[in-house]
């Protein structure tokens, strides 16, 4: 259920985050007024969604679901609490999850508390930041999806990485 609620939140943040791309380069057109106060609020709520993709996937590591793809091939029951927080995001799906994490965070951020920034210059910073994380969204959900589901749980994980297993 984790795992459904963590692949939801990541469509939702990639839709908030075609729309915050339109409604942004609608916005700076003259007759776009009307949508300048939607940007604001779509950022923070892709921030949000996406932060609660990546808490979803980092609960799955932490609880060693087995029935999860990426967790199955990235850890194992019997490792440390702290190579398995580390597997999140020690793997392709999860570090591309915890780069788009990041970059909307920060668009959440500029949009909440940036005030000196001339209202234009805001709106396309924001509508750069939709138009990039849209990028990774699309690679994420279509080909690299971190909420995987096997068709039966694994009896028990892979392990980490050699490399990432040496503190």
């Amino acid at each position: 259920m984790i795992a459904e609620l963590g692949l939801a939140a990541l469509w939702m943040a990639a839709a908030l985050a075609a729309l915050q791309l339109i409604a942004g380069a609608l916005a700076l057109r003259p007759q776009g007024a009307a949508l300048r106060g939607v940007i604001r609020p779509v950022a923070m709520m892709q921030g949000v969604l996406v932060a609660l993709a990546f808490a979803a996937l980092i609960w799955l590591f932490v609880t060693t679901d087995l029935s999860v793809k990426l967790v199955a091939e990235n850890s194992h029951s019997a490792k440390p609490m702290i190579f398995k927080i580390a597997g999140a995001w020690g793997n392709h799906e999860g570090s591309m999850l915890l780069w788009v994490t990041i970059m909307s965070l920060g668009g959440a951020f500029v949009a909440l508390v940036e005030k000196r920034l001339a209202e234009d210059t805001l709106i396309a910073t924001l509508a750069g930041q939709a138009f990039v994380s849209l990028g990774f969204y699309a690679f994420l959900l279509l080909s690299s999806n971190p909420f995987e589901r096997l068709p039966q749980p694994a009896p028990e994980g892979a392990g980490l990485n050699p490399l990432l297993q040496d503190i």
